[in-house]
């Protein structure tokens, strides 16, 4: 960072971390500009008319703990400590999510992630099959790595570092299949472009098994000694034949035979499987098992080149263990929101954590991350008081009503009188942090030290971990979430549990693997194998002995999903909402694909960002657009069964001609609707977005955000 007069005027990449080799992304390279946005939040606001109506009255911080650790300690005791929740965005700081450790402690089972469209369907797929995940995030060796598949992400955008080596594998000699409905960057210097409609990929991936498995292409030996369940993975995928699949998907027959040859006859090969994966309701995790199912029979498992499983950490203390896991009573446990609904969330979760316990040298709640209370069931519970009344709410740098599937549904709950308190601390006031009974200022991730597993605290790295101190000390009144825990923690019995600051806590996370927070800090890049475990923990031999399962085996048949009532092979089964609305919605929506310039609700309030994508799009065939009148660069509308929003349209044939894609959410703070400041009710797309209960994952919850039925409707305003 270059420091002018006190003040951050350049940000620039190491040239000598070993990884990055000095590469920064724009969102890096631009962070000091975020950092000081003329609309950071500086000091504690308290509501001071209806919520909503802008009307706060600037408090001292001990002030505002104090009231908020009165108002819990008053509610909890009248309706229980799972009357308090507390939901967190995506990545936003190392410390993010710590407050599942307060939560834990205190008693309460309904931390809120945003987990369930965020990688967990399929890591929890690739457990239930193998015993861990993520390995989607293995990175190709070139020369080793002879064939990659990218399927509903965008490393260019995403991920550059992961797309770097691709392009270095693919020079290498190694084979490229992109699998997305759009054709993306990454499309255009693939050897194969598989455009599937949105929704629909667990059917291709019944249907690339079927092709292996047809033409006895698939590793025999590894399959006969490593898995269970072969016979009946075979007989399911034999239901999904090319011809079947072309009409679900509209993927050509003769496109997936190729895909399929090109992958078995190309070992080692690895799949980058992404979120758009991830976010199709009901097939959710049953994607992530037909992915599972399909590197296991091709041999791609736990070979040179192929998918890594690096497990957890064997002494360095993440997951459940550094959130305070054990602390959270069964009984508490069973009460989380969609517990009684979701197996994964509920009673299913012992026996998954025991069979992963078991391989995994005794780490215990390793899936911790992925299996936090459900946010639309958390909605419900407030407005209707059932299973019971939740009272109290937190938020850390999350915005569910541009963010959340179903805006509309977000706001009305962030405004029901059931709501009794509700806090947000975040960088910004916006169109949830503005509904809020007090907002605290948060501080930016460059405020904060920095601590990595692999992703914060998820500890699927194996044994890594990285470390650098704040780059700037926190300014005005901005505090971690790390140190709204601790205060609010030291006021409600928590006292012992929080060390002073964030490096203290971690050096208890460190301690064990003989490490401390200073000298990870000191050095450039991460420590890694060896280096982060203790001197008395010795590398395992060879392969696995047996992998995360009940049976030790790789379950192609998943004998914990029959035990949850599910269906144990892949299948593939749409929303309801999808069929049933056929005829009125025959376009198919998918929404949020990434642009390397934005993450979420941050870069988008950039001046720099706004230039260069002043208002959101949505892009659709010339086809499509032709049949609804609609013009290139004219507003346009997009209507699904849930609701309705506007944004320009644009023109391409990258898109089959049933498909749309919509920007993801958009604030365009005209303030010209005193109703709508933000402009979420009119251009941001998850109002058209679906969270309904029977529309999600039937066993994580995960909800419907690509893959809805829509319709595009031209705007008589032009």
């Amino acid at each position: 960072m270059q420091v002018d007069a006190g003040r951050v005027t350049q940000i620039s990449g190491d040239r000598e971390h070993p990884f990055s080799a000095g590469f920064i992304c724009p969102k890096g390279k631009h962070a000091h500009e975020l950092h000081y946005h003329p609309a950071r939040v500086h000091e504690p606001l308290k509501r001071v008319g209806a919520r909503g109506a802008g009307q706060w009255q600037k408090i001292p911080w001990q002030q505002a703990l104090d009231e908020i650790a009165g108002s819990i300690h008053g509610l909890t005791e009248r309706h229980g400590r799972e009357s308090l929740a507390y939901s967190y965005g995506t990545f936003h700081g190392a410390d993010w999510g710590i407050g599942q450790r307060f939560m834990n402690l205190f008693g309460s089972p309904n931390t809120v992630g945003q987990d369930k469209i965020c990688y967990s369907a399929g890591a929890l797929g690739e457990s239930l099959t193998y015993g861990f995940g993520p390995s989607f995030f293995t990175y190709a060796i070139p020369g080793k790595t002879r064939c990659i598949v990218i399927w509903g992400l965008r490393p260019s955008a995403s991920s550059p570092l992961l797309w770097r080596q691709i392009l270095r594998s693919q020079r290498a000699g190694a084979k490229l299949i992109v699998i997305d409905p759009e054709r993306i960057r990454e499309a255009h210097t693939a050897d194969l472009w598989l455009q599937c409609t949105p929704g629909t990929d667990v059917a291709l991936v019944l249907g690339l098994i079927h092709c292996v498995i047809d033409a006895g292409r698939h590793a025999a030996a590894f399959v006969e000694a490593n898995t269970v369940g072969f016979a009946e993975l075979r007989a399911r995928a034999a239901e999904y034949p090319p011809e079947v699949v072309e009409k679900l998907t509209r993927v050509p027959a003769a496109q997936i035979l190729q895909a399929a040859q090109m992958l078995s006859d190309h070992a080692p090969a690895i799949i980058h499987a992404g979120n758009g994966l991830c976010q199709s309701g009901r097939t959710s995790v049953q994607c992530g098992r037909a992915l599972a199912c399909l590197i296991a029979i091709t041999g791609n498992l736990g070979v040179e080149g192929g998918h890594r499983l690096n497990g957890p950490p064997r002494d360095l203390v993440s997951n459940g263990d550094a959130f305070a896991g054990p602390a959270l009573s069964a009984e508490q446990r069973g009460k989380r929101l969609g517990a009684d609904t979701f197996p994964a969330l509920g009673a299913g979760y012992a026996g998954l954590d025991t069979a992963m316990s078991r391989a995994w040298y005794g780490r215990a709640d390793i899936m911790n991350w992925l299996t936090t209370a459900h946010e639309p069931t958390l909605w419900r519970a407030i407005t209707g008081e059932k299973p019971y009344p939740v009272k109290a709410l937190i938020l850390q740098h999350h915005n569910p009503v541009g963010g959340s599937a179903n805006a509309k549904l977000a706001a009305e709950t962030l405004t029901s009188p059931n709501l009794e308190l509700l806090v947000a601390q975040d960088l910004f006031l916006n169109a949830t942090s503005s509904l809020a009974d007090y907002v605290l200022p948060a501080a930016h991730w460059l405020e904060k030290p920095f601590l990595s597993m692999g992703l914060g605290y998820t500890g699927f790295a194996g044994d890594y971990v990285e470390a650098k101190p704040a780059a700037l000390v926190p300014e005005y009144e901005h505090r971690s979430d790390y140190d709204l825990w601790r205060d609010l923690g030291r006021r409600l019995g928590q006292a012992q549990q929080w060390p002073d600051t964030a490096g203290q806590f971690w050096n208890g996370c460190l301690k064990p693997a003989g490490l401390d927070f200073d000298s990870v800090c000191a050095r450039v890049g991460p420590v890694m194998g060896e280096q982060a475990r203790s001197r008395d923990t010795a590398e395992p031999a060879g392969i696995r002995p047996d992998y995360g399962t009940p049976s030790g085996k790789i379950e192609l048949r998943s004998s914990l999903l029959a035990d949850w009532g599910q269906d144990p092979l892949p299948v593939f089964d749409l929303p309801a909402m999808v069929s049933a609305n056929a005829a009125s919605y025959p376009l198919t929506l998918t929404t949020g694909g990434r642009k390397i310039e934005g993450f979420h609700q941050d870069a988008q309030l950039m001046p720099w960002f706004r230039r260069k994508y002043p208002e959101p799009q949505v892009s659709m065939h010339p086809a499509t657009a032709a049949r609804a009148g609609i013009v290139d660069g004219d507003w346009a509308w997009i209507e699904t069964p849930v609701g309705r929003v506007r944004q320009r349209a644009r023109l391409t044939d990258d898109l089959l001609p049933q498909t749309v894609h919509a920007d993801r959410w958009w604030y365009p703070e005209r303030g010209a609707d005193a109703a709508d400041p933000f402009g979420w009710r009119s251009e941001n797309i998850n109002v058209c977005t679906d969270d309904a209960i029977d529309s999600c994952d039937p066993i994580l919850g995960c909800w419907l955000l690509r893959g809805v039925p829509c319709r595009v409707v031209a705007d008589g305003g032009g």
